[in-house]
């Protein structure tokens, strides 16, 4: 009887332990999974960032350091970097002879309450045109997107060698019409509709006359019958960004207008 309680009363401190011992590793914070790794790649054009599958990494000029910018249309085309736990430097940081540190690794904060990856203070993106690890397409887009190396500096030169043109076109595309999406909820939605459709103005969806370039940029800058012009009001980009939204949404495949074509037709 006496070996029979003990026995039982071994078995209760053992389960007690279990039990404690199981309660304490569901208290522990899943970090590793929820851990961000970013590394180095070693390309031609210079060592750069990635993500621990290889995905390339850019950083954003229109930021300033810790202070994430691109939201709504932009983040779909340039998607942040997030991170639930710490980012961790991987592959390529800490090689005595060619050192890089892995303490430039933070985060910052976004408006969403979200929380981006950060090197030297520079947020972190993706570009959704890079399909495959390796890829770069968004390398150079509107001249304010840029891989980043591991020193924290975007990487510059040779940015149009590493494209076939169609990619930086599509690219550049992609990029002004995420901008333009946004000017065009601001200044012309209201007339035109949010789709385009002609709410108290003309109908762009599936207009053809917006094939015309230079008539596109004339009715922007200076208005016509009915529109008020805008020359004034917005900048060579914005009037890039924004015709080359309508030029390519709602059915119509125009392709891109750039600043320098909105500059020469001023």
């Amino acid at each position: 009887m006496g070996v029979g309680v003990r026995k039982a009363s071994a078995w209760i401190s053992l389960s007690g332990f279990l039990l404690l011992l199981l309660q304490a590793i569901a208290q522990q914070p899943a970090a590793q999974a929820e851990d961000v790794v970013v590394k180095v790649v070693h390309h031609k054009i210079g060592d750069y960032l990635a993500d621990a599958k290889g995905r390339s990494l850019y950083l954003f000029t229109n930021d300033t350091k810790n202070t994430p910018t691109c939201y709504g249309a932009c983040a779909q085309n340039w998607p942040p970097l997030l991170v639930r736990g710490k980012p961790v430097a991987g592959e390529g940081f800490g090689v005595m002879d060619d050192f890089y540190d892995g303490r430039l690794l933070g985060t910052a904060q976004r408006t969403d309450g979200s929380t981006q990856v950060t090197f030297s203070g520079w947020p972190l993106y993706y570009f959704a045109g890079d399909k495959d690890p390796g890829d770069m397409k968004g390398q150079g887009v509107g001249g304010v997107w840029f891989l980043i190396t591991p020193r924290g500096e975007p990487i510059k030169e040779g940015v149009a060698a590493q494209q076939p043109a169609g990619a930086q076109t599509d690219a550049l595309l992609a990029q002004l019409k995420a901008e333009g999406q946004a000017v065009y909820a601001r200044v012309c939605a209201p007339c035109h509709g949010q789709e385009g459709e002609g709410a108290g103005g003309v109908k762009l969806a599936g207009n053809s006359q917006l094939g015309n370039v230079r008539n596109v940029i004339g009715q922007i800058v200076g208005g016509g019958q009915e529109m008020p012009a805008f020359g004034r009001l917005l900048s060579d980009r914005e009037i890039a960004a924004v015709a080359t939204y309508i030029r390519n949404s709602w059915g119509n495949q125009f392709g891109l207008i750039t600043e320098e074509e909105v500059k020469a037709a001023r």
